[in-house]
């Protein structure tokens, strides 16, 4: 495996994934090694639920850089020379600097490449953040970054991807982008979701719970709802916070935000603006274990994200938990949200605050239809979307490819 960041580095998805995945592969009896970035605190080794991790020394902690691509492909060299893998696989565009020194052609080895977005859902997510003619600021931002994508794009993206011999979609939408933004055919694509835990994610009755609501200094007649996300401005979450004073017009409720980040003061200080600091509960970034009973602990999981991209893990987790989900319509989460029924979640229009209270005074206004929304989407998140089913798809591939 190549990735640049691992759990190890930062909180996040991409990084949860390689190790979810990795660990998955490593209970089905596979050897797997993981080539990343380097650490902050200098380890260099470490193996971590039987995945063993290798941080390069003299790179840049959590990102590509010129160092990443000659040190991962000299690291994949010479850990092939003592352990003979079967199969190389990118997450994102990891293995550039290896496919870059004709690795994979000179060791005979298939290289699969799982994309984590693309450079055209970033330019998506920054032309809804940034872009305003009123902000000057904003535009300069959206051409610095359409300027450095399209060149990546055009210079090793589109070069990288093709040279590969599967490229994996996690979700429907991707298989179309690929096609169309790279020339992919259907021989090349294969789909496998993304999984998450579904027993670590999974409805619980625990008293305990109710006291997480007293620590939290939460009345016991509120309803809660729940933000889980890094705390970006493409995240969103200012939209949850948005709605709040015309919700507590009508109901009482609480806003739990799980996540931390750059964005977090400016959310923070939006609250109080409005006046509802007081309904609103910041508690940083959390264990996986402690997600899992925040999600257990909300009456509806709201994700108003401006950002396009595979669909948030988080998504999976909270209808795992059998919790009505609120999302917006954007990137792959419709892969997880059957739109045309309704009936395992909630897709609303990017950026529409009105859609999000209309649809959150709903689910919390009709215990039965969130009771409904939660059995239906933990029924498919269970079927379709857990970590067995993501490796047992993944095995499929890497036995393909390697024949």
């Amino acid at each position: 495996m190549f990735s640049r960041i691992m759990p190890a580095h930062a909180a996040g998805g991409m990084q949860d994934h390689v190790q979810t995945l990795s660990a998955g592969l490593v209970r089905r009896g596979h050897h797997v090694t993981v080539i990343t970035s380097a650490r902050t605190d200098g380890i260099e080794r470490a193996t971590v639920d039987g995945v063993d991790i290798h941080f390069l020394k003299g790179t840049t902690v959590g990102r590509y850089s010129p160092a990443f691509w000659a040190s991962s492909a000299r690291a994949c060299a010479d850990l092939h020379a003592r352990t003979r893998f079967d199969v190389l696989h990118s997450h994102s565009v990891g293995a550039y600097g290896a496919q870059k020194q004709r690795l994979p052609r000179d060791l005979g080895l298939p290289l699969v490449t799982s994309l984590h977005g693309t450079h055209f859902d970033v330019l998506t997510t920054s032309w809804h953040t940034d872009f305003a003619l009123t902000n000057p600021v904003g535009i300069a931002r959206f051409g610095a970054v359409s300027a450095q994508m399209l060149w990546h794009y055009a210079a090793r993206d589109v070069w990288f991807i093709r040279a590969s011999t599967i490229v994996i979609a996690t979700s429907d939408a991707d298989v179309e982008k690929y096609k169309r933004y790279y020339r992919l055919g259907d021989a090349q694509i294969r789909k496998v979701y993304n999984g998450i835990d579904t027993h670590l994610f999974a409805p619980i009755n625990d008293p305990s719970l109710q006291t997480w609501r007293t620590d939290l200094q939460i009345d016991p007649q509120d309803k809660i709802i729940l933000a889980l996300a890094r705390l970006q401005k493409d995240k969103g979450v200012q939209n949850a916070i948005a709605i709040l004073p015309r919700l507590l017009e009508k109901m009482r409720a609480t806003l739990i935000v799980v996540g931390d980040g750059n964005y977090r003061a400016a959310l923070e200080q939006l609250a109080r603006t409005l006046g509802v600091a007081e309904r609103v509960r910041f508690v940083g970034t959390q264990s996986l274990a402690a997600c899992a009973r925040y999600f257990n602990l909300c009456d509806v999981f709201v994700d108003p994200t401006l950002r396009t991209d595979g669909y948030d893990l988080t998504i999976a987790e909270a209808m795992a938990c059998a919790k009505p989900v609120i999302v917006s319509d954007v990137g792959a989460n419709a892969t997880l949200i059957d739109q045309a029924t309704a009936r395992d979640g909630i897709l609303i229009p990017r950026g529409d605050n009105a859609a999000l209270l209309r649809e959150t005074l709903d689910v919390l206004n009709d215990p039965t239809r969130a009771r409904a929304l939660g059995i239906a989407a933990r029924a498919k998140i269970a079927a379709r979307f857990s970590i067995e089913a993501m490796v047992e798809g993944m095995e499929r591939v890497y036995q393909e490819c390697a024949l």
